[in-house]
């Protein structure tokens, strides 16, 4: 069994009976943290660390949990990376959704720009967060209509990550807590 990359033309490998419990040869070179000496056990206990509040839905957790495991799996298969990255973009379009009806906002409200507009309209999303959850539902539209199969670094996807903790939370938290 090789860990060499075939030369198929994907650039990731491709899976076989041989291979699929192999730590795909992708993530090789790529530094992990030092937060175990195995460098797959890192990648997954600094992504397990990574949580969202109790204050957040538990459909919401549950969708966050199932885009995060696929970024853990993505040691298998390093195109996982990119769709559970793709995936949690999903999560940031629900999370906003499931405040806007905890909020009874408006039906009229079908689309993620307009309901990002209204939450940020009402002071729950800061001008500055508006920036950054449109960015992110720039970046969910491009990953919902895909030309070609994305491949992204980990740094990106850990950054999705860190950003999908800080500002679905901060949804979810009362004004008071916004600031601890």
């Amino acid at each position: 069994m090789s860990s060499v990359l075939p030369r198929n033309g994907y650039g990731y490998k491709r899976l076989t009976l041989e291979n699929w419990l192999m730590v795909d040869p992708a993530w090789s070179g790529v530094v992990m943290s030092g937060s175990r000496p195995d460098p797959s056990e890192a990648w997954v206990h600094d992504l397990i660390q990574t949580e969202l509040a109790p204050a957040v839905p538990l459909s919401i957790r549950n969708l966050f949990e199932i885009a995060r495991g696929t970024l853990v799996y993505s040691l298998m298969f390093y195109p996982l990376l990119a769709l559970g990255t793709e995936q949690m973009f999903r999560v940031f379009d629900a999370a906003v959704s499931a405040k806007c009806k905890a909020m009874a906002a408006p039906s009229r409200l079908k689309h993620f720009a307009d309901k990002i507009k209204w939450l940020g309209e009402r002071a729950v999303i800061s001008p500055e967060q508006q920036i950054r959850w449109n960015a992110i539902r720039h970046l969910r539209n491009l990953a919902s209509h895909p030309t070609d199969q994305s491949i992204l670094p980990p740094g990106e996807a850990l950054n999705v990550l860190d950003i999908s903790v800080e500002l679905i939370t901060s949804l979810f938290l009362a004004p008071n807590e916004k600031t601890l």
